[in-house]
């Protein structure tokens, strides 16, 4: 039977410009190569988690770079293996966003159709290369890291009772369906996965010890589409998924995310301060274990990516901001990552050294701590705690201004 812990309720999630609003694809399709309508056209390709993020990074880098960004998010280890597989190509149909003109706090996606032969500039996992592949990265492919992202266990919004559960309780849903004996978690056909190339399964795998060609469940293509499976399960006492936060984040209405009690811990946690926050408290601190950095993969010649390659991990890891001139403190970055329900390397005080391993203290080199808890609440006063600043000067024991606060 599964065990459940009742967490405080406190708020709701508020939507930000070009935050986490439900997208609205359009019906026609244009030719991915077609720069009358997409100038300058780059290909990424993998995670689907990643899409509600880049999307708004996307239509920033439109506007400020003349640069179109166009996403094939065909799941982690795809987009991996495309980058590591030279004779690997694109095909069918990828996505490019534009600005709602209706709503400017909205990003649509606009399916375009891939030419042939085309390959992806950057490979995009929520794992690392070895845990797609099961052998090391080599030196011919660079790996750089992005926002943290964790994943969730979710039941739709009406199952108020399981609000916490264990690894080993999820470790025997996922990894014995109905022999697991998790009541009420016993139809396979309501227990949903992704497949064993997504990211957002391995690490979930990582953190039950179940192999993620193992899961038991209903297999989903996408995270949308194991939303909609969930949520159409007659049943909704009997429905279970994951799913990353970020894609989490805008169906906190129709979605309830899990507490998670990992391997050795004496408690569960919710990604946040609680089931209502969107502080992403516990996974900047360490306490929440399913998480990890975004992985960017690029071909390298003589140990370096190509301009235009180096140019976008620039933009998406935060190295560089989009809007140099008008953002010079890449603030923007850090508000586009809160809203999208994902952290950015500086607002982290953990890093994991694998996927699904050990925790160590993190000291990003610029730290944005408050600058982030300030995005995501959507606040304009100093989170509590965060001193104000214009220059060093302002701050005192040992602090630094650092993105407009002491820290």
């Amino acid at each position: 039977m599964i065990s459940s812990q009742s967490y405080g309720i406190a708020g709701g999630l508020a939507l930000a410009l070009l935050g986490a609003a439900p997208a609205v694809a359009q019906t026609t399709s244009v030719a991915c190569s077609d720069t009358s309508v997409l100038p300058n056209p780059v290909y990424l390709a993998g995670s689907s988690a990643f899409e509600p993020m880049l999307k708004n990074f996307a239509v920033q880098i439109k506007a400020k770079q003349n640069i179109s960004v166009i996403y094939n998010p065909i799941s982690s280890c795809l987009g991996v293996s495309d980058i590591a597989d030279s004779t690997q190509v694109l095909s069918g149909t990828a996505n490019y966003y534009t600005v709602d003109p209706t709503d400017a706090t909205k990003v649509v996606i606009n399916p375009c159709t891939l030419a042939g032969g085309t390959k992806p500039t950057i490979g995009v996992s929520d794992v690392g290369y070895d845990s797609c592949l099961g052998v090391a990265r080599p030196a011919t492919i660079g790996e750089w890291h992005g926002p943290v992202q964790s994943m969730l266990l979710i039941v739709p919004e009406r199952n108020v009772t399981t609000t916490a559960m264990s690894w080993q309780q999820a470790a025997a849903i996922w990894g014995c369906g109905v022999n697991g004996k998790q009541t009420p978690f016993i139809d396979e056909s309501a227990i949903q996965q992704r497949s064993s190339t997504s990211g957002t399964q391995i690490l979930v795998a990582r953190a039950l010890g179940v192999p993620e060609t193992a899961f038991k469940g209903k297999a989903n293509s996408s995270g949308g589409a194991l939303v909609t499976s969930l949520l159409a399960v007659p049943d909704p006492q009997t429905a279970i998924g994951f799913l990353a936060a970020d894609a989490y984040a805008p169906l906190r209405g129709s979605l309830n995310a899990v507490a998670f009690q990992g391997k050795g811990q004496l408690k569960a946690y919710y990604a946040d301060s609680d089931a209502n926050s969107v502080d992403k408290k516990n996974v900047r601190d360490g306490h929440y274990v399913i998480q990890g950095p975004l992985h960017f993969f690029a071909p390298l010649t003589a140990g370096q990516p190509s301009t235009v390659a180096q140019q976008i991990l620039d933009w998406i890891t935060g190295a560089k901001p989009i809007d140099p001139t008008g953002d010079p403190g890449n603030t923007n970055y850090v508000t586009t990552v809160a809203t999208a329900g994902d952290v950015p390397q500086c607002a982290m005080k953990v890093q994991i050294d694998k996927d699904g391993g050990l925790f160590s203290p993190f000291t990003p080199t610029v730290s944005c701590g408050c600058f982030f808890e300030k995005a995501v609440s959507l606040v304009s006063a100093a989170p509590a705690g965060c001193v104000a600043c214009t220059s060093d000067a302002g701050c005192t024991g040992g602090k630094r201004c650092q993105t407009g606060y002491c820290e």
